[in-house]
């Protein structure tokens, strides 16, 4: 800049010094500006982890017993429960003294989420696969069948929020991992993808009685996608109900039809199976069990939605949070008159705080809370639904109730109460959860 000689020499020297003054404080007002725009965010997302096709072959086996990590669906069969690690295989856990179950080994299986057990044979799914285990020597489970490619799987899903795209050129995707991120936001954070998911933690996502023919079953929880009565299995993926052929060791598919959006949960009840979505609950008919034929529909609000029987009535809990498309907030026990089987009556809706999975036992129903404990309620009267008791100091996901023994799994492990006087709730046994 040329100097205004115009001026008075005085005037020209306050010039310089104010223009001088003026260069020397731009800088310090821009690096101002930019510490205000700049910031530090962390959030949590999942990456995929990913097996080679070899590796997902191989690694099915009978390992030694393993301490849990995080219990998902369960299964009483014979005195042994068998707990699912989500992603990873099935616990095997002498359960014959409730008072004192002995875990005596691990069957390593990728991207398992699910089992049923009929006649000494476990069925289990892996990724797309289905799998067939002979457990006649619980020591000793021999992997016998492997159908491939019958369920369409969320595999490549994240359960939560990730900037990850899947590379098939990596091998199958058979489990997802929390890793934090950390990223320097030099403009509005709002717009940043993790927005809304700077979080620290995230949280990680049958049958009953004997078959009437004759054929030895056992008991799962509210939360499966597999379901065995008589000669069939049944399964469901995210939109399909499948039907298997179980009479031989080999299942064979029997048919596969379209259920409806985001199916979560399978329960059968007599000759009928109830079949739960985020906005529906399905009832089918399976007097001709190989075909499924569908009796009605009832909508609910959109949420998660496991479901269980007994007698003329359902019950559903529905609740929000993690990856329930639930807009409203809306947590609750829902009880459904399921007389009319083609016309189903809700009788009755109970606030809940997170319901999850749920079980009932001659009008005894007990709810998993998730974080916020176990509820005990008198369900004697589904018109009039009465909480008995509730435990806060455990985090439960589902509950199988047998013959006066609870069995919880949940993130507080596997815990067992004795409920023969449903007032005096009696603690039996822990199996601890072990956190690395």
């Amino acid at each position: 800049m040329k100097e205004n000689k115009s001026l008075p020499a005085g005037d020209r020297k306050t010039f310089l010094t104010i223009l001088t003054f003026i260069i020397l404080l731009v800088p310090l007002f821009l690096t101002s500006c930019q510490d205000i725009r700049t910031q530090t965010i962390t959030w949590v997302e999942f990456e995929p982890v990913y097996m080679t096709q070899e590796e997902f072959i191989n690694s099915v086996k009978m390992e030694e017993a393993r301490e849990l990590g995080e219990p998902r669906k369960i299964y009483f069969y014979d005195g042994y429960l068998f707990v699912n690690e989500i992603n990873k295989g099935i616990h095997i856990i002498d359960n014959s003294d409730p008072a004192s179950p002995q875990n005596i080994g691990f069957i390593n299986i990728p991207a398992n989420k699910d089992i049923a057990v009929r006649n000494d044979l476990l069925y289990a799914d892996s990724q797309k696969d289905l799998l067939v285990f002979d457990i006649s020597n619980l020591n000793q489970p021999k992997l016998i069948d492997r159908t491939e490619n019958v369920f369409n799987v969320s595999a490549n899903t994240a359960p939560g929020f990730t900037t990850q795209s899947i590379d098939a050129s990596q091998g199958l995707v058979v489990d997802w991992k929390e890793v934090i991120r950390e990223e320097i936001c030099e403009s509005n954070c709002r717009s940043h993808p993790a927005h809304g998911f700077q979080i620290t933690t995230l949280e990680s996502t049958r049958t009953f009685g004997a078959a009437s023919d004759g054929a030895q079953t056992g008991v799962g929880g509210s939360m499966a996608r597999f379901a065995i009565t008589g000669d069939y299995l049944y399964a469901v993926d995210h939109s399909d109900l499948i039907t298997f052929d179980v009479s031989s060791p080999n299942p064979a598919k029997a048919s596969q039809q379209y259920v409806g959006w985001l199916i979560e949960t399978i329960f059968p009840y007599k000759e009928n199976l109830f079949v739960g979505s985020v906005n529906s609950l399905y009832i089918y008919d399976i007097s001709s069990p190989a075909f499924p034929d569908q009796l009605s529909v009832f909508r609910h609000a959109t949420a998660c939605d496991p479901v269980v029987v007994e007698g003329d009535y359902a019950y559903v809990t529905l609740r929000d949070g993690e990856n329930c498309p639930n807009i409203d907030g809306t947590n609750q026990l829902e009880v459904i008159d399921v007389s009319d089987l083609e016309n189903p009556k809700n009788v009755g809706i109970y606030q809940m705080i997170k319901p999850h999975g749920l079980g009932i036992d001659n009008g005894n129903l007990f709810i998993s809370e998730g974080e916020y404990g176990l509820k005990i309620m008198d369900a004697s009267n589904p018109y009039d639904v009465k909480q008995i008791r509730h435990i806060t100091d455990i985090e439960t996901y589902d509950v199988i109730p047998l013959n006066n023994v609870l069995m919880v799994t949940g993130a507080s492990g596997i815990i067992q109460y004795d409920y023969s006087d449903i007032n005096d709730l009696k603690h039996l046994s822990t199996i601890q959860i072990y956190k690395n």
